[in-house]
């Protein structure tokens, strides 16, 4: 682990982008119109830069989308057919979706949608140093999503990135008809007091609650690491489904959190 900086020095991006790989980026791996949410629009749409594929590279005198379906040719263990036959059939169409990005920051300025070497010019900048994390306090009884969603909450705050979390305010995920739905969840008591509270899940017809517990005793200033389960239905229509968990303390509602789901009978990766 020795050479794990190759010698290099620290340094800092003047700019960050990210990619995704959500059902409305298409490409050659998927573009069907029905795996997108009837809940919002497309969250690419205005938050970074967009590439025509289309487009004819100067140096290589191919269109980008060749060149992305030669690339794709030799990744013979993950889809590299999908390449293949697109030359050997000379239709590009699943290569010829615009590459876009998601803006994170940037130390240089430059436009929410603007190319991605706006404002960039040579040299090093002086270092800038990023918020770090720092605890807010809390009051009550809350119930937050665990897990990644817990860690990017806080990291992006950490890292002056707290613009990505209205990306998407309610969270999303996919599953299988037949397969069980593990979602982490945390339950806090920041009161002075104990308290049990009840945890109720509000699921789509045809689902099952099999979350272990139902009531989490709460000591002051404790948090409850909750691994709610649902399992959906062995069969149905691909269709976009919502979820929500309340937090109950007596017969009032302390918190609660929703997501929504993607149901189909194409798989997913392990959650």
């Amino acid at each position: 682990m020795m050479n794990r900086t190759e010698g290099l020095h620290v340094w800092q991006p003047k700019k960050l982008y990210y990619a995704t790989d959500a059902f409305e980026d298409f490409g050659p791996y998927w573009h069907d119109k029905e795996q997108l949410s009837p809940f919002r629009k497309n969250f690419l749409d205005g938050n970074g830069p967009t590439y025509p594929n289309t487009t004819i590279s100067p140096s290589r005198h191919k269109s980008y989308a060749q060149l992305m379906a030669e690339q794709q040719t030799y990744y013979l263990t993950q889809e590299g057919e999908i390449g293949v036959d697109a030359l050997e059939k000379n239709d590009l169409a699943g290569f010829e979706y615009p590459m876009r990005l998601v803006f994170g920051k940037s130390l240089v300025g430059g436009s929410l949608t603007g190319d991605v070497f706006e404002g960039i010019t040579a040299g090093p900048l002086s270092f800038a140093p990023v918020p770090g994390y720092h605890p807010k306090p809390e009051d009550g009884l809350s119930l937050k999503f665990g897990g990644p969603w817990a860690f990017y909450r806080e990291f992006w705050k950490a890292h002056d990135l707290e613009h990505l979390s209205e990306l998407l305010p309610i969270p999303e995920a996919s599953t299988r008809f037949g397969d069980v739905l593990n979602i982490p969840l945390i339950l806090h008591n920041a009161t002075s007091s104990p308290k049990e509270v009840k945890l109720i899940a509000n699921l789509p017809s045809g689902w099952i609650d099999r979350t272990k517990y139902a009531v989490y005793p709460l000591k002051p200033g404790e948090s409850y690491p909750i691994l709610a389960m649902s399992l959906t239905p062995e069969t149905g229509n691909a269709q976009w489904r919502e979820i929500t968990w309340k937090a109950e303390l007596g017969n009032r509602v302390v918190g609660s959190v929703t997501m929504r789901v993607y149901v189909s009978k194409e798989g997913v990766l392990p959650q």
